[in-house]
């Protein structure tokens, strides 16, 4: 073998290493990047605004401080106006899950059966003593030490909650405050170079062009499926009709797997509430059909050629993401793929990976 030979295959070799270095990486400090992530998100998307309020005479950080307040006092006033329909959504949904798997078992029958006689004797005698039942006062200690263990889980989970929905508003606000200085600081970074700089600072403008434009077609779709879902739904008797349609609006923009998702909630949640099945599949084929147009007519209609994205990347895309931060990784895995390929289209070095991902 050859030196040449040799040194490309450790160059490789160390890509390779380096790429599943910065990938578990990124998945064990979710909890710090989903926040940024977010953030830059809903900062480029607000971006607009608040340059257009500083061309007509308001001081930057006022601008700012004026659509973030506009922006929580919209999401307070939504939730405080849904929070009796989100909350029967909510209460409804273990009950539909426990149906689901009712008819999962209904129509599976034998065969499921039979698939879990053959678990039960490839795991063995393990699987034979968790069978057993436990002393009565092991099982009350543990009822105990279980709804001990969910109330704290329910109160992590809020202050967790809380804590990431502060660090978001505040890492928006700052980045829309410092928006112009914070750019050039990045465009300065590219080094003295004044051509350097001139490529630094178009790359961002054109990305973050491109970013505004893919999140404003998302947002426009979600809402077009959200309106036309929430109509249907009401006519054909779902409880809490605006909710569902809502969720069925956000989902929309996770490809593949979100209509599929709509349509099978709707189904569970429907025969849950009393309707029939044809009732329910109707519901579910409805919102199907909904996403399915929207899909095939309107997203291609508003998305430009330049952001297109061909269908294998973005499921495998979708599938990558979704592995690394589970369901906050299905949401952005869309958003982020098309910064990836914005940045791509405009870096000589990354050109092939713009190929690739182009339809």
């Amino acid at each position: 073998m050859s030196a040449a030979t040799t040194s490309s295959t450790q160059s490789v070799a160390v890509w390779i290493i380096a790429v599943i270095a910065a990938l578990l990486f990124i998945q064990h400090a979710a909890a710090l990047f989903i926040p940024i992530v977010i953030a830059l998100l809903v900062a480029a998307a607000l971006e607009p605004i608040v340059s257009w309020m500083e061309r007509h005479g308001l001081r930057r950080g006022i601008a700012a401080s004026i659509v973030m307040m506009v922006l929580m006092g919209a999401a307070a006033a939504g939730v405080i106006a849904l929070r009796g329909q989100a909350a029967d959504a909510l209460e409804a949904l273990p009950e539909a899950a426990r149906r689901s798997r009712e008819l999962v078992q209904t129509y599976l029958g034998d065969g499921q059966q039979q698939v879990e006689r053959a678990a039960a004797e490839w795991q063995g005698d393990r699987a034979q003593q968790d069978r057993k039942p436990s002393p009565p006062q092991a099982q009350g200690s543990g009822g105990t030490g279980d709804a001990a263990s969910v109330v704290q889980q329910v109160v992590q989970q809020a202050l967790a909650g809380a804590g990431h929905l502060t660090v978001i508003t505040l890492l928006t606000f700052f980045l829309l405050f410092l928006g112009p200085a914070f750019r050039q600081h990045i465009v300065e970074a590219a080094g003295p170079d004044r051509e350097h700089q001139r490529m630094a600072a178009g790359l961002m403008n054109d990305v973050e062009t491109q970013v505004q434009r893919f999140l404003l077609v998302q947002l426009v779709t979600s809402i077009v499926v959200a309106l036309a879902t929430w109509p249907v739904l009401a006519l054909l008797g779902l409880d809490n009709a605006l909710v569902w349609a809502i969720g069925a609006g956000i989902l929309n923009s996770i490809p593949y797997f979100g209509p599929v998702m709509v349509s099978g909630g709707l189904f569970a949640v429907a025969i849950v509430q009393g309707n029939s099945s044809t009732e329910a599949l109707q519901m579910a084929a409805a919102a199907l059909v909904i996403t399915s147009l929207e899909g095939w007519l309107l997203t291609p209609a508003l998305m430009g050629k330049a952001e297109e994205m061909n269908a294998l990347s973005v499921f495998l895309g979708l599938l990558l993401w979704t592995w690394l931060w589970g369901a906050w990784g299905t949401l952005l895995a869309v958003p982020m793929l098309a910064v990836v390929k914005s940045t791509a289209d405009r870096v000589e070095s990354l050109r092939p990976l713009g190929k690739l991902l182009a339809r």
